[in-house]
């Protein structure tokens, strides 16, 4: 008995490690996941913390005592740079220099080539100060070095510079247009025959489109193909002069006069600190369902200036003005709003899209703005991304699908003399159709943190119509087509880092039609009619789309980044996991 209470204690410790193994190898699906992606999050915005640390505000370093200097006797200290005045006419240039630091604890190595005269009369001035004017004047470039001078002659030098940009040539192409219709011919001019007596014909069809209004932006980045072109404006090819990029490794190596290569230097520096500059771009792709009192748009005069000294700046083309009221006929405006004075827009442009304008919002983040679209009908969040891109670089964000559909159709009649039969195939011609939310923006960062945006939105929704096509008299082609709705617009802002920028006016109605009958009845043949009810219901909208950009200027906005979206993610994980909050909670008196 002992024996089998033995086996039995065993089978069942053997049978308990493979359920504790196998809970142990398949973890709940998610939770863990979540877990992980938490203490990336934190652990990231931890060592973000760490590597760029906090400095105190400036009332607070204003407020702090001044830092203690006390001179000790004895203590070596940096020698005080002595100012002097100087006076030369005509004095040989190696001379010149030779004697300028006798008396000083620097030295001076004039190069065997330096020849010429030198005349001047400074006033106060440090021995720095007087080689910047004699190099800038008479062109005698020098070098600092840790104990004193070294002058060398205006001749060309070679210097190799460092510049980080990627090796890419980037293109794009934003296109938005208004079709007034196509005009199309056919014609049967196409036959061929073989060996086998098979003949084929077919037709060619052209089509001009005719277009009641067209915007199109393009966009073309090829940095090292331009930098090449800026520094030969720079410096010239003559007389020796070279320029030698690679693209790849990042250098340039420069062959000029002492001159002009401090002219390449500073382009460079300067070229480095724009294409550096980055911005984060954080959109919001609103639906607002328009309510009773708001069918002919969002009252966007209900926002105004606010108390707290948020300002708007709008613009508007197509239609009357936003901050109006009564009935405007569509002459296409646009211009500025002055926040002070919201006056009448005017100037005639663009007609084809009335009604649709941007705005910019000082007010810091999308909390607000969202509360007030909820006073004007229901709101429906279609897309919230974020995307992060440098100066002058267009960044793309598609959220949707691709279907595609039949766009051409080319039937072939084939015939054989020798079987005396006759066939008929079809070519069928497939595009791809996107139906989903697009952004494209190119933003350009100016010195002061003021952005100007290229902005591109456009919510497409295609659906499949079925269209017949009679081929003769006999065949009819049922062919299926696509029926795209797009709600698109394109416009340049500007703004300051933070400042929320609106686009609006992007108005849709949809109307759906529905039947209700009793059970039975309303199938009935003549009278089902008495017992069926069909209503149609009319849905208003209008397109809203929200986006701020961040000016990246210091590491503390990645810090700040970082810190949010961890606070965002661990509100998520809160909401989804309430039951397991809660179930994890011990009851009283459990032991």
């Amino acid at each position: 008995m002992n024996k089998h209470n033995g086996i039995k204690r065993s089978f069942c410790l053997v049978v308990g490690g493979l359920l504790l193994s196998a809970c142990a190898a398949h973890p709940p699906r998610g939770g863990n996941v979540a877990n992980d992606i938490n203490k990336s999050l934190q652990e990231s915005s931890r060592q973000a913390s760490s590597a760029a640390p906090l400095e105190p505000p400036a009332a607070v370093n204003a407020a702090l005592m001044p830092r203690l200097n006390v001179e000790l006797s004895g203590v070596s200290k940096t020698p005080v740079e002595r100012r002097f005045d100087i006076t030369v006419n005509r004095a040989k240039a190696r001379t010149f220099f030779m004697s300028l630091v006798k008396g000083t604890p620097y030295n001076m190595v004039a190069h065997p080539d330096i020849k010429g005269s030198i005349s001047l009369d400074l006033k106060n001035v440090t021995i720095d100060e007087v080689m910047e004017t004699v190099r800038n004047v008479y062109g005698y470039d020098f070098k600092r070095t840790r104990n004193g001078y070294e002058v060398l002659p205006a001749k060309l030098r070679s210097k190799i510079f460092t510049i980080d940009y990627l090796n890419v040539k980037r293109s794009g192409l934003s296109n938005v247009r208004v079709s007034s219709g196509q005009v199309s011919s056919a014609a049967n001019n196409n036959s061929d025959s073989n060996n086998n007596n098979d003949s084929r014909s077919g037709s060619t069809d052209s089509a001009d489109s005719v277009s009641g209004s067209q915007v199109s932006t393009a966009s073309e980045s090829d940095f090292w193909v331009e930098l090449t072109a800026a520094l030969q404006a720079i410096i010239g090819i003559e007389n020796g002069r070279k320029i030698i990029v690679n693209a790849q490794s990042g250098i340039v190596v420069v062959r000029a006069m002492p001159m002009e290569l401090r002219a390449v230097e500073n382009y460079l520096r300067t070229t480095q600190g724009i294409i550096e500059r980055q911005v984060i771009l954080e959109a919001k792709i609103l639906e607002v369902d328009l309510s009773d009192g708001f069918q002919s748009g969002v009252n966007w005069s209900a926002l105004g200036r606010g108390n707290n000294g948020d300002s708007i700046i709008a613009g508007q083309f197509g239609g009357s003005s936003v901050f109006s009221t009564g009935v405007s006929n569509l002459a296409g405006q646009t211009d500025a709003l002055n926040p002070g004075n919201l006056s009448q827009l005017r100037s005639d442009v663009a007609s084809a899209f009335g009604g649709m304008f941007a705005m910019s919002l000082d007010i810091g983040d999308f909390t607000g703005f969202l509360e007030f679209l909820e006073t004007q009908g229901d709101v429906h969040v279609l897309s919230s991304p974020r995307v992060s891109t440098v100066n002058n670089q267009k960044a793309v964000i598609k959220v949707g699908t691709d279907e595609f559909f039949v766009t051409d159709v080319n039937t072939n009649n084939n015939f054989s003399s020798s079987s005396a039969t006759s066939s008929q195939s079809v070519n069928v011609e497939l595009t791809p159709f996107f139906s989903g939310v697009a952004l494209d923006v190119i933003p350009q960062i100016s010195e002061d943190g003021v952005v100007t945006l290229h902005i591109h939105p456009s919510v497409s929704e295609v659906n499949e119509r079925v269209k017949s096509i009679t081929l003769s008299a006999s065949s009819e082609l049922s062919v299926p087509l696509a029926l795209s709705t797009i709600r698109e617009s394109d416009s340049i802002v500007r703004a300051r880092s933070g400042q929320v920028v609106v686009i609006g006016g992007l108005m849709q109605n949809q109307t759906k039609d529905s039947t209700s009958s009793v059970p039975l009845l309303g199938d009935l043949p003549l009278i089902g009619g008495l017992f069926r009810h069909k209503q149609q219901a009319t849905r208003k909208s209008e397109l809203v789309i929200l986006l701020r950009p961040i000016v990246v200027d210091n590491d503390k906005t990645w810090v700040d980044e970082v810190q949010k979206a961890t606070r965002s993610f661990g509100k998520i994980t809160q909401l989804s996991q309430p039951a397991a909050s809660a179930g994890s909670v011990p009851k009283q008196g459990a032991k």
